[in-house]
């Protein structure tokens, strides 16, 4: 009877055996593999109208998959147990939980039978006597714990409609497509036919064995049970004989010629198994056809014209050439769960606030954002702190509140977000923009100088990713052509430069509360200042340019009427940002620290990659390490940025860039007529710059991902000589 059977890691050692023994029965056939060996193990099936491959991660085959299949033969598997341990964590992803995971949706989509491939190394240490399925199980390795630990979940899923049987296979030998010399019988065979002595360490510890086409024959058999004869679940040694290792390879050595053999004392692997296979020849009438010595003459003419020394042929060297190599090159991405380039932080206080504000009926600006506003003036150390909706209402509310208008310029970086030109513009005024210092991204306070006109009429400087511009310069300058600083520190809340929180630093501040910033209120800004004047009119600038206590008008003790003082906008903070900001600003220096501690982290594991380097830390001050900025050496790479980019991105990895220059961008470009070469730092950064993942809601393992991810890119894409 013809089936429709579902063979995962067909392209691996054994599938790619199997599959034509599928085909030659009259079988449909629906291969799945990654095909990190190559497509070509399937050529003596190719174009056979009863195969389907799809070339897919089991760990992402989904119901539809698994429509009108009727058997499912599951392979794929970290193989062996040195393979096993390079990296736990895959290993368990692929061995146990997809291979769990594709049991249950099987069992779903009305599959009947589950064939999984075990190990007889889950016997692990199992000494001299003939063990069988009932014999304790000690598996040492990871992959021996992973097979043990499906076979126990595969039994839990077992029902009279869908039945699992779990075949633990004996060390497999002999030719196949997918061709691996890692195998205790091959290996050996390999070394001889290189002209080289077979070596053994201890030599005492037996291994079962069986030709990798008798392992065909046998999942064959399985499949090809009358349905009364499959149990609803079991567990089966498939052997075709036992050796001890020492005694395996004094067969070969003769069997090739008296090749050298030398035994050395001891060894690292303590695994030892001596399996019978009683039950499986009784349940299928299964016995093996090829022995060790006829695989051994298969093996002396399948190597003759190979290079034995090739990495693709072990497990272990290919798996990390896999590894290595970039996702989008095909190779084994660094995580399987996109990591966002940023994400916010918030707590079980930060929802029972939100909620008492709802409760309390009072959602717009209210009692919650004055006594936000108190708290952050405390906190910066200013005598004033205005809560708005964005970063971007309290630049323009500064800027407004300083009679800034039509015909007038301001001098500010270039290498920001689109807000901080924007509200200059929305002024009447002219962004005047100077290029930044190649190593921090800042303002460059010479540019500054050189910029200053009889028609400027302020400073904004940008405090990129977290660290101060050189302020010391900057108030130097302001102080010579009697200027009003105004800071876009939307990356800064927490930054320092010397003594002084940034806040304190200059004629007042804006700070962003966006979700990806240092601290959050869902959407908001804040504009700090010690100008009593400023502040107040500020306060009324925000709120539609009403009276400052226009907020309290529908409490007790508020005033009976609003009064409009002069045109105004909308920028306002609700309560409803505010009860997030309560309890974050109290978070502030804790999120600090551990950002930090992630940049250090990166600054560490990327010295020595010579075509990356971060942004330089001035020393000005505590830095809010709000991003972490990475400059590419495009010459030393045979990628750009953006393929950088993507290339993280298909690792698992978000990733930013911060920021295309404003010279640069169409608006500016196309309608100011702004020439790309006349602030040629910045354009020439644009182009090189990344920002990756730094936030206190990422996990040290996350940390660790982006450096794999980076690390990987880097070196894979580096130029050799």
């Amino acid at each position: 009877m013809q089936s429709r059977i579902m063979v995962t890691g067909a392209g691996g050692y054994l599938g790619s055996v199997l599959l034509p023994v599928l085909l030659e029965a009259g079988h449909h056939v629906v291969a799945v593999d990654k095909f990190y060996f190559g497509g070509h193990v399937l050529a003596a099936v190719d174009g056979h109208p009863a195969l389907t491959v799809r070339r897919c991660d089991v760990r992402d085959l989904a119901a539809a998959d698994l429509v009108g299949v009727d058997a499912v033969v599951a392979l794929a598997a970290i193989s062996n147990d040195p393979a096993g341990d390079l990296d736990p964590d895959w290993t368990v992803e692929v061995n146990q939980d997809a291979t769990v995971r594709l049991a249950e949706l099987a069992a779903a989509e009305g599959v009947r039978t589950f064939v999984f491939a075990s190990s007889c190394s889950v016997y692990g240490a199992g000494g001299d006597g003939v063990l069988d399925e009932s014999s304790p199980l000690r598996p040492l390795t990871v992959y021996a714990c992973t097979k043990q630990a499906t076979e126990k979940a595969l039994d839990a899923l077992a029902s009279p409609d869908f039945r699992v049987l779990s075949l633990r296979m004996a060390t497999l030998f002999g030719a196949s497509p997918r061709m691996r010399l890692d195998l205790v019988v091959n290996r050996m065979v390999a070394h001889a036919v290189a002209g080289r002595p077979i070596h053994v360490h201890g030599g005492g510890q037996w291994r079962p064995l069986l030709h990798v086409a008798d392992a065909a024959r046998a999942y064959l058999r399985c499949l090809e049970l009358p349905r009364e004869r499959v149990p609803i679940s079991g567990v089966f040694n498939v052997v075709g004989e036992n050796a001890t290792i020492a005694d395996l390879a004094r067969r070969i050595g003769a069997r090739l010629g008296a090749v050298p053999v030398r035994i050395t004392d001891g060894g690292p692997d303590q695994r030892s198994y001596r399996v019978g296979q009683a039950a499986f020849r009784e349940l299928t009438g299964f016995t093996a056809d090829t022995g060790v010595e006829q695989g051994v003459e298969e093996l002396r003419h399948a190597l003759a014209d190979v290079d034995v020394d090739d990495p693709r042929y072990c497990t272990v060297e290919a798996l990390k050439a896999v590894v290595s190599t970039p996702a989008r090159d095909g190779g084994e991405k660094v995580r399987r769960a996109f990591l966002p380039f940023a994400l916010p932080l918030v707590g079980r206080e930060e929802e029972r606030e939100v909620l008492d504000t709802l409760r309390s009926g009072w959602l717009t600006t209210g009692p919650k954002t004055k006594r936000f506003e108190a708290l952050c003036a405390q906190y910066l150390g200013v005598r004033h702190a205005v809560a708005m909706s964005s970063c971007t209402g309290a630049l323009h509310v500064a800027l407004a509140a300083l009679d800034i208008g039509p015909g007038d310029e301001v001098v500010t970086s270039p290498v920001t977000w689109p807000a901080t030109a924007n509200v200059i513009l929305h002024l009447g005024a002219t962004p005047v923009f100077v290029d930044v210092e190649p190593d921090t991204l800042n303002i460059d306070p010479a540019g500054v100088e050189a910029a200053i006109t009889p028609r400027t009429r302020a400073i904004v400087p940008v405090h990129m990713a977290g660290q101060t511009c050189d302020m010391d310069a900057l108030a130097a300058i302001a102080r010579r052509h009697g200027l009003p600083i105004v800071e876009d520190a939307a990356h800064a809340m927490g930054a320092t430069h010397g003594a002084r929180k940034v806040g304190g630093l200059s004629t007042a501040a804006a700070f962003s509360f966006y979700p990806t910033k240092n601290m959050t209120t869902a959407e908001g800004g804040l504009l700090a200042t010690d100008d009593d004047a400023l502040a107040e009119r500020a306060r009324v600038l925000s709120l539609h340019g009403i009276s400052r206590d226009a907020w309290k008008r529908y409490s007790p003790d508020g005033a009976l009427h609003w009064e409009l003082v002069e045109p105004g906008f909308k920028y306002n903070m609700t309560d409803l940002q505010a009860s997030l900001g309560l309890h974050q600003l109290g978070k502030l220096d804790a999120f600090r620290d551990t950002r930090a501690e992630y940049a250090a982290r990166y600054d560490e594991r990327f010295a020595d990659l010579a075509a990356l380097r971060p942004l330089a830390h001035r020393g000005f001050g505590v830095h809010a390490h709000h991003l972490y900025v990475v400059v590419l050496d495009l010459d030393a790479l045979t990628i750009s940025r953006d393929e950088f980019l993507l290339a993280l991105r298909e690792e698992g990895i978000g990733t930013g860039v911060h920021f295309t220059s404003m010279h640069l961008q169409p608006y500016y470009r196309d309608r100011w007529g702004m020439d790309p070469d006349a602030l040629p730092v910045a354009a020439d950064l644009s182009r090189r710059i990344a920002s990756l993942p730094l936030y206190p809601k990422m996990t040290r393992q996350d940390v660790e991902d982006v450096v794999a991810a980076v690390r990987k890119v880097v070196l894979a894409y580096t130029r050799t000589a």
